[in-house]
């Protein structure tokens, strides 16, 4: 059986602005997406999301299909740099470089957005401090 998909294709192109992504993918994408954020937060079919937590699954989709999908382009220069890991450039005797954070357009979820999303689930994560008791000091 299928499980939810938290976006739609034009939910996605909406909130990605990627039009050039065909329709058949980004849905796939969208659907293998949606089956990951529901493994990583343990999300059951029979669990009933707020409209809040159903909109952060949203951002979470399609932002992560949309690096995977989107082509990366370098602002105000507009080339495709998809598949870059540096790039630097010189004219007039200025010289600048840049690194590119996902050279290979692999699908991530955003970490702080997932935290978020975990925390309104009751899975988040805290600590202590334990402090160990060797008896009495002599």
């Amino acid at each position: 059986m299928v499980g939810a998909m938290y976006a739609t294709v034009d939910e996605y192109r909406v909130d990605s602005g990627d039009q050039s992504s065909s329709d058949e993918r980004v849905s796939a994408m969208l659907a293998q997406q949606s089956a990951k954020l529901r493994a990583v937060c343990g999300i059951t079919s029979s669990q009933t999301l707020t409209d809040d937590q159903y909109a952060m699954c949203r951002m979470l989709v399609t932002d992560s299909v949309r690096k995977a999908l989107a082509p990366q382009v370098m602002a105000g220069i507009g080339a495709d740099v998809s598949g870059a890991t540096q790039a630097s450039w010189s004219a007039n005797g200025f010289s600048a470089s840049t690194t590119f954070a996902n050279p290979n357009g692999s699908a991530y979820f955003d970490r702080d957005t997932l935290k978020a999303l975990k925390r309104s689930l009751g899975m988040s994560q805290s600590f202590g401090t334990v402090i160990p008791s060797y008896g009495g000091i002599r």
